[in-house]
């Protein structure tokens, strides 16, 4: 998913419309603001549904989330270029300057960690950590694979960093609803038709449509920046 304008756009949020289209209801997805703010508008109900989200406790509280994601989304740790470290069990993080952004969360057990035993600086974007990192001013970064090597291909930054083999965890992605979205009413609807579009292959279908999509988008406005 990535922000065009003032939507985002990707396969959550088509995902999104084509299972509420079925119900006849329109989806709008709109950018309302950076994650942390995405979090804050669900919980007070001006977002019905976050498109891409992991489950942990605290999100549980003002966020209602299927039993069915939608994707793996494997976490990894990105490094500067030809400055790998042997990465096994997250204990290995123990001692390393370590990046992310704020409001990210990677999982229930890896945030708990981190937060008693690592030593984790959150920036507002991620373009600020990878910024950092290439700088060396941190270790690594924990973040999504795919988001970050698309994030450090836009920012030019593609040949300084390479990622650990090893996962941190791959979490499972959800679209949750809010608890005070007038929608919740329709959670097992949805539920229902994430799985059946994973069995008869939709959604691995829009997965690769959007990767196409997005390097299209990207190549084209490479070509305009230097035209």
């Amino acid at each position: 998913m990535w922000k065009a304008g003032n939507e985002i756009i990707g396969v959550g949020p088509e995902l999104t419309a084509i299972i509420f289209g079925e119900l006849g209801i329109e989806v709008d997805s709109k950018y309302v603001g950076l994650w942390k703010r995405v979090q804050h508008e669900a919980e007070i109900g001006r977002v019905d549904v976050v498109v891409g989200i992991y489950k942990n406790e605290q999100r549980l509280r003002y966020l209602a989330f299927p039993n069915e994601p939608y994707t793996p989304d494997p976490v990894v740790i990105f490094v500067q270029k030809g400055k790998a470290f042997p990465f096994m069990e997250w204990k290995d993080l123990i001692g390393k300057n370590g990046g992310s952004t704020m409001g990210e969360s990677f999982g229930q057990d890896f945030d708990t960690y981190a937060a008693k035993h690592l030593e984790i600086h959150r920036t507002l974007r991620i373009e600020q950590s990878l910024q950092m990192l290439s700088l060396g001013r941190l270790d690594y970064v924990v973040y999504g694979l795919y988001p970050g090597r698309i994030k450090a291909i836009e920012l030019g930054l593609k040949n300084n960093f390479d990622y650990l083999p090893k996962t941190v965890i791959t979490p499972p992605a959800y679209q949750a609803f809010s608890k005070k979205s007038k929608f919740l009413k329709h959670l097992h609807y949805f539920d229902k038709r994430v799985a059946e579009l994973k069995a008869d292959g939709t959604i691995g279908k829009l997965i690769e449509k959007y990767m196409r999509q997005w390097e299209r988008t990207f190549k084209h406005q490479k070509e305009k920046e230097n035209n």
